[in-house]
């Protein structure tokens, strides 16, 4: 209903009050019949001067009077109020009129607004039950039917953020990270950023899928990028690769766990020093060593009495780290033993331990006629920066065999605060490609300028043997300081290689270079097309998305 107001009286003239107040109700009224009566009522009352507002509540004041004129029109009541104040005032009231036409605008803007909230309510509330529905299936383990009920909904509803969320982790529990990777890229692509939880479980997912794989190889590479995670959420993934069967996995399950405090203190993996594999027990043994926990000696004792060289070098190291002056000397003796192997073992055992007699035992090893014993005492002189473990470095620049002469170049570029730049030129035109190709990288770690290097990256990029190329892409990982950027360049040439031994190697190093700043370029490599590359690119992506905490 609406109030309108009206001024009735008009100018005085001959006529009455009562006759001026109906000729002017009927013109602003017409469709209402006002009677003689009506203004007989109105001037008896001493009222008929002016209209004005009609007030919510009856007027108090005595000497006024209200009559209510009422018609109706298109369903629309008119009010026309009178009241007087007796016959002194001659003026009336201002002429206010709001258009009928208005309000009826009005109240259909007020009708089309509730009916569009209405249905916008309604739209939104539809979405959100069928996203709950969907939710609960994937909370009850049915992926399945999940996905089957994400697949009935329309291509906009499909679209919704948490629709795809869940449809992301669906593809995940069953296995199919390649669906999920196609499906964060469309919620990236609406969210205009990423989504870190959901990335760093479908890198998971891709290293995962192949834990179980059949071939051993692939298992592998999968167990490898759980060690490259170095994460302690990791430890129930490598705890269930203590259960595989190939050695070569258990080993690779027990290398990880040995290197997180987590892992260490598993009791799968203490219970590993039982199995069969003499790597696995090594890799045990060495990691029960460094969990700073005395009472690991007790499993270290009696494998000294074991057969295998190495598994009894490795309880001497754990028994030498607590104190145990029997494992020192035990340990010790092995380095200089006859046996390649014990030596070698031994070898590492005391770079670990950084023992006093590091020194003597690696100049003289670096002269044994073994090639391995050879290569392992150049790789320990990079732990000594002094001038007699230069010399016996560059001494083994010209050893007959590439691969001494590999660990020679790669332990002079590690060591700082001596020169080894001069002695590395000189064996950047070496014959063998291996070689040169890891001259490339010690001198980018050396700080040499890149331009002294580029000629033979361009060469060695080029290589036809995938060894070589793999080699360069390892050795690239080594460059710092402004180096870093030129190296990188050349690895992301090297990530397009056809081979995936090739584009696995330069993503490790490229995962290495870029450290923390190498999500953007690991999340790329995920849409490789080799099983192989995707999982070693999932454990460099987790590792540097770890970083970034």
């Amino acid at each position: 209903m609406s109030f309108i107001w009206e001024t009735c009286l008009g100018k005085s003239s001959g006529r009455s009050s009562a006759e001026r107040l109906i000729m002017r109700c009927r013109t602003l009224l017409p469709d209402r019949k006002v009677s003689n009566g009506d203004a007989r009522i109105v001037q008896g009352e001493g009222v008929g001067r002016h209209c004005t507002e009609f007030p919510k509540t009856p007027l108090r004041d005595p000497a006024s009077r209200l009559r209510r004129l009422r018609t109706r029109e298109n369903r629309q009541d008119r009010w026309c109020e009178c009241t007087g104040r007796g016959s002194s005032h001659a003026a009336g009231r201002k002429y206010e009129k709001k258009s009928e036409v208005r309000w009826m605008a009005w109240m259909t803007c007020m009708v089309v607004l509730m009916a569009c909230l209405e249905a916008s309510v309604s739209w939104a509330a539809e979405p959100v039950a069928e996203v709950s529905a969907v939710q609960r299936l994937y909370d009850k383990q049915e992926y399945q039917k999940a996905l089957d009920e994400i697949g009935k909904l329309s291509p906009s509803k499909a679209a919704l953020a948490d629709v795809r969320r869940v449809k992301i982790q669906s593809f995940l529990r069953l296995g199919n990270p390649k669906e999920a990777l196609v499906e964060y890229d469309k919620l990236e692509h609406a969210l205009k950023q990423d989504d870190t939880f959901l990335l760093r479980e479908i890198a998971l997912g891709f290293v995962l899928v192949l834990t179980k794989d059949m071939r051993e190889q692939m298992r592998g590479v999968a167990y490898t990028a759980l060690k490259d995670w170095q994460s302690p959420e990791a430890v129930p993934f490598l705890e269930d690769g203590l259960l595989d069967g190939s050695g070569l996995v258990r080993t690779l399950a027990a290398e990880g766990l040995a290197k997180l405090e987590k892992g260490r203190r598993s009791a799968r993996f203490r219970q590993a020093i039982e199995d069969e594999a003499v790597l696995v027990k090594e890799a045990v043994l060495k990691g029960l060593g460094r969990s700073g926990d005395a009472s690991v000696v007790a499993l270290a004792e009696p494998a000294m009495k074991e057969p295998e060289v190495r598994v009894r070098v490795a309880a001497a190291e754990v028994l030498c780290r607590f104190g145990r002056q029997q494992g020192c000397e035990s340990l010790e003796q092995s380095g200089r033993s006859p046996n390649p192997d014990e030596r070698n073992a031994a070898i590492r055992a005391l770079v670990n331990l950084k023992s006093a007699e590091l020194s003597s035992v690696l100049l003289e090893a670096s002269r044994h006629k073994q090639p391995s014993v050879r290569g392992a005492a150049a790789m320990g002189l990079s732990h000594i920066p002094a001038p007699e473990a230069v010399a016996a470095l560059v001494r083994l620049l010209k050893d007959p065999l590439p691969p001494v002469r590999v660990s020679a170049v790669v332990s002079l570029g590690q060591l700082q605060g001596v020169d080894t730049v001069s002695s590395l030129r000189t064996v950047l035109d070496d014959h063998d490609a291996s070689v040169r190709a890891f001259v490339v990288g010690s001198l980018l770690e050396q700080g040499e300028p890149f331009n002294v290097v580029a000629a033979a990256i361009s060469e060695l990029s080029n290589a036809k043997s995938t060894a070589i190329r793999a080699a360069l892409a390892r050795a690239l990982g080594s460059a710092t300081g402004k180096n870093r950027l030129s190296a990188r360049l050349a690895l992301e040439s090297l990530m397009a290689d056809t081979i995936p031994r090739v584009r696995i190697a330069a993503i490790k190093s490229i995962a290495k270079v870029d450290g923390k700043n190498a999500v953007t370029t690991l999340k790329k490599s995920l849409h490789d097309t080799d099983d192989a590359v995707r999982a070693a690119t999932g454990g460099k992506l987790l590792h540097a998305m770890l970083e970034q905490k």
